[in-house]
């Protein structure tokens, strides 16, 4: 379903490929990585950044579903 969230099947933000509230989780998590980049070092992938998110209890849900998908779709080592 092309107008549906890949994740939820939930409606689409146009022109984002998520719905609403994965499209928020998204932003969050690439706001979020900027901050982490300041406290780790520049030298912090993406893919460790994702890596050490996943790995916390206190990370959500929608968070660990979308970083697994963004790791399916090829985006992230």
């Amino acid at each position: 379903m092309a107008d549906h969230c890949p994740l939820c099947q939930r409606p689409k933000k146009s022109p984002s490929e998520f719905c609403d509230f994965h499209y928020a989780v998204q932003a969050n998590l690439e706001r979020a990585y900027a901050v982490w980049c300041k406290s780790f070092g520049d030298n912090l992938t993406i893919g460790d950044y994702y890596a050490r998110l996943e790995k916390k209890d206190e990370t959500g849900a929608a968070v660990k579903v979308l970083i697994q998908y963004l790791r399916n779709k090829g985006g992230v080592a």
